[in-house]
């Protein structure tokens, strides 16, 4: 029994030192606003991608992912809104569109985020979001 417990403290230790987060802030998500547009960007596989953005669905309007190679970065979800603070309950008022992505492996793509009404088809978007994304 004495050296069974000396044994189990061992492999405690050895269980509690593999908890550190010395790698995870390697992987914190890169998060990028209207200020990134058109920045490189350089994410490590598994990392992830937030973008928030100025939108107000009560125009019709809505971030739709225009362009990107989902073979290196893939988008995880739909875009998430986000409404303003509205304490007087007023209507329209905008908020933000957050989207989420994820590094999936190496190589560069284009992620191209596009402000547009879904039933407008043909027409230029209202704005438009761009980033270079490298994945190592």
């Amino acid at each position: 029994m004495r050296v069974r417990m000396p044994l189990a403290v061992v492999m405690a230790a050895l269980a509690l030192a593999g908890c550190g987060n010395s790698t995870s802030s390697e992987h914190e998500p890169v998060r990028v606003g209207a200020d990134s547009d058109g920045k490189d960007v350089s994410l490590a596989v598994g990392q992830g991608l937030i973008v928030t953005l100025e939108a107000n669905p009560t125009t019709g309007y809505a971030w739709m992912l225009g362009g990107l190679d989902q073979n290196v970065v893939k988008q995880n979800g739909s875009p998430e809104y986000e409404p303003d603070p509205n304490p007087d309950g007023k209507v329209g008022v905008g908020g933000r569109s957050v989207s989420n992505f994820v590094a999936v492996a190496a190589g560069s793509t284009r992620l191209r985020l596009e402000y547009k009404r879904a039933w407008e088809q043909g027409v230029e978007p209202a704005e438009s979001f761009t980033l270079n994304l490298t994945v190592h």
